[in-house]
């Protein structure tokens, strides 16, 4: 019995620590990107680093990829590119380590969700459609779909970007701006 009660517990406690670093890891990914729309200015890292020395005290592999993703999203933020790779390279490794030893890494988003979104913002678009399109393959987002459709976009790809922007427009549950943003980009589609 008392074995029963401690696996209880200890299931218990695992899943404290996994909404943890769920909530750590999106509320260090919202002010990693808050400070990309100033230009990843050092002054405003303050909230970021707090998130990152909260995550520091967390156990465990999927504490250790959100603090990669929320490093690399200051990187793209600076601009500095050759950083973001390494962090991406880093961020891909953990979390397909994680797939081997049970889900792969999530929060703040999945491993080609994160490179897309990031590489999209340094303006590599190849690169951002290329981590999309796996996205789009193996977990296909509203988020992955409409990155897909901005980085052909920015490639000159037109009919790709149609395809991927009616893909995401059968997705439940868009926000209005997206809604908005599938609409204008239909009538580029019927030219």
């Amino acid at each position: 019995m008392r074995i029963v009660l401690f696996a209880v517990l200890l299931t218990a406690l695992g899943q404290d620590v996994d909404r943890e670093i769920q909530r750590v890891a999106m509320e260090g990914w919202i002010a990693a990107r808050a400070v990309a729309a100033k230009g990843g200015a050092l002054e405003l890292l303050g909230p970021v680093n707090r998130r990152l020395k909260s995550l520091d005290a967390l156990p465990g592999p999927a504490a250790r990829y959100a603090d990669v993703a929320i490093r690399a999203a200051v990187s793209a933020a600076q601009e500095e590119r050759d950083e973001l790779a390494v962090f991406l390279a880093h961020a891909r490794d953990l979390s397909a380590t994680m797939s081997l030893t049970g889900a792969p890494a999530q929060w703040p988003v999945p491993i080609d969700e994160l490179e897309g979104e990031l590489w999209l913002e340094v303006d590599r678009y190849t690169e951002a459609r290329d981590a999309y399109l796996r996205a789009t393959k193996l977990k296909p987002t509203a988020n992955a779909w409409i990155g897909l459709a901005r980085a052909s976009d920015r490639l000159g790809d037109l009919v790709g970007a149609c395809a991927a922007y009616t893909q995401a427009s059968s997705t439940a549950g868009l926000p209005a701006s997206v809604e908005i943003e599938i609409s204008l980009y239909a009538l580029k589609c019927r030219m």
